[in-house]
């Protein structure tokens, strides 16, 4: 469920780069990255035992769509001025879910 989950993550983010200037549909990235979040809450949740050596990676996505979630609630589009770090969190995100994908 976990893999399934980040292989959505990546096939969004993939869909949706952060361009350097433009429109952005940050709202709609966000409540995605949240209903995965959501997803991977309870995958964790039923995981009976530790999650083994992908543990940390899966932390490290989860982590990363909280930050999100948090970070850019109530907006729609994206603000030119939160623009370098939509980037960079998205971007962790991105790489740690394409990771996952095929693995967990």
């Amino acid at each position: 469920m976990i893999a399934a989950s980040a292989g959505r993550v990546a096939a969004l983010l993939d869909a949706h780069p952060v361009l350097g200037s433009g429109p952005y549909p940050i709202g709609a990235v966000v409540r995605s990255l949240s209903a995965e979040l959501s997803v991977m809450r309870q995958a964790v949740a039923d995981t009976p035992g530790p999650l083994g050596p992908d543990a940390p990676q899966i932390a490290l996505l989860m982590m990363c769509l909280q930050h999100v979630a948090v970070l850019f609630h109530g907006f729609e589009e994206l603000p030119d001025s939160m623009r370098v770090q939509a980037r960079r969190e998205l971007a962790t995100a991105h790489q740690t879910a394409r990771k996952l994908r095929g693995r967990v």
